[in-house]
């Protein structure tokens, strides 16, 4: 059978499975916020949509999209029922390029059968799945434009991934987690030139976009929302099983430890980690790829404040290092390390719609729910096992695609 065909019968696939999913309750708290928002955005101009009377913890990018579903409703006369659903559409659509790209991007190295398996990857595991189809969080859509920034940036179109980057961080501020590569990039590459072409056209779109929303101030206000943002949860671990979920979760990140705060230790232990990545980048020559697969692990793992969907982006960056390296100990780990990250969201989902708002148990299972309930340190620190393997193996071969990835 034809590849393009294999690739078009997975997408088909992967479509059908999400929209078998679509009808379940999304995640209570965020889809509702998806719909208020794209209601006020409908009625009101963007220079009001920021309220202190509002409760609004997202950056200025995801609410465009908002507004047009908000626009169709008005126009279409879409019932809300039908309009909660409508509002997963994006992440949906967003997971199904991303498996599209990575297949188109993998086979640029590897074979058509490991490239189909990457594509395969992302289309049809739990994890992704429950996250858009399920959850009906929007972590796929700052994903692909992440994955689009650091494809441009390793074909040296530094324009156009300064621009994905851009718009990746109005989507997600979690995209700051792949900062210190570009800044790799330039010390590597160091050219006036480059410098310019890799911030102005990120910090042009960002200001664009962001103008409507602050007038007055755009970058200030925006970088002032962006602090608001992660001021919001003052924690070690928000559900994440990470580091941090080791010694529990919902701790204030304030308190302190040998003279400095939790939050303090997270940011030390990501420096040093990148200290690690950028003496081994240097010494073996990693490839983008493989440093955008360690930024994103180490932004999940390490630091404090983290949601329990922050993993979601690493998981894609693993995938596609997993087919350049042709590991099969990278594929287990990542298959392993996928199985936890959808557990960690099931608990999560059950947790708040089904226990705590008293939604109909729908998904609630008493055996597997019991279990993660009273063994969530036991499967953070699984997890960070995992994390700490994957980074050892792709530090070690990661060289193998340096001059392809």
């Amino acid at each position: 059978m034809n590849n393009n065909r294999i690739v078009s019968i997975l997408i088909l696939l992967g479509l059908a499975i999400r929209l078998l999913f679509l009808p379940l309750p999304g995640f209570n708290i965020d889809v509702n916020d998806w719909f208020a928002w794209a209601t006020r955005l409908s009625h009101f101009d963007f220079s009001h949509f920021y309220s202190k009377d509002i409760f609004s913890d997202y950056t200025p990018g995801y609410l465009y999209i908002l507004s047009v579903l908000g626009f169709l409703k008005n126009l279409l006369r879409v019932t809300d029922s039908y309009f909660y659903l409508l509002l997963k559409i994006p992440a949906i659509v967003s997971e199904l390029v991303i498996g599209l790209i990575l297949y188109k991007e993998s086979k640029k190295y590897v074979s058509e059968k490991l490239a189909l398996l990457a594509s395969a990857f992302i289309l049809l595991t739990p994890a992704l799945i429950f996250n858009s189809a399920v959850w009906g969080q929007i972590d796929s859509i700052s994903a692909l434009l992440m994955l689009s920034a650091i494809i441009h940036l390793k074909n040296k179109n530094l324009i156009i991934s300064s621009i994905f980057f851009g718009l990746a961080l109005l989507v997600k501020p979690q995209t700051l987690a792949l900062l210190p590569l570009f800044a790799i990039f330039l010390i590597n590459h160091f050219k006036a030139l480059h410098l310019f072409k890799l911030t102005m056209p990120g910090l042009l779109i960002i200001f664009i976009i962001a103008f409507p929303f602050f007038p007055n101030q755009t970058l200030a206000n925006l970088a002032q929302q962006i602090i608001n943002t992660a001021n919001e949860y003052p924690y070690n671990s928000i559900n994440a099983y990470n580091l941090w979920g080791v010694a529990g979760f919902w701790i204030n990140d304030n308190q302190i430890w040998n003279n400095l705060s939790y939050q303090t230790w997270g940011y030390i232990l990501l420096a040093g980690y990148w200290m690690v990545i950028v003496y081994f980048y240097f010494r073996k020559k990693l490839s983008i790829y493989t440093i955008a697969t360690l930024a994103t692990l180490g932004f999940f793992f390490l630091p404090t404040r983290v949601h329990e969907r922050y993993l979601y982006p690493a998981i894609i960056f693993l995938v596609l290092t997993t087919a350049m390296l042709k590991s099969k100990l990278l594929l287990v780990l990542t298959g392993m390390l996928s199985f936890l990250h959808f557990l960690n969201l099931y608990y999560v989902y059950v947790y708040y719609n089904e226990i705590y708002l008293k939604l109909p148990k729908i998904l609630y299972n008493p055996v597997i729910y019991n279990f993660l309930d009273t063994h969530s340190k036991e499967l953070s620190l699984t997890s960070i096992i995992i994390f700490i393997l994957i980074s050892a193996t792709i530090i070690k071969y990661g060289a193998r695609i340096s001059k392809t990835g």
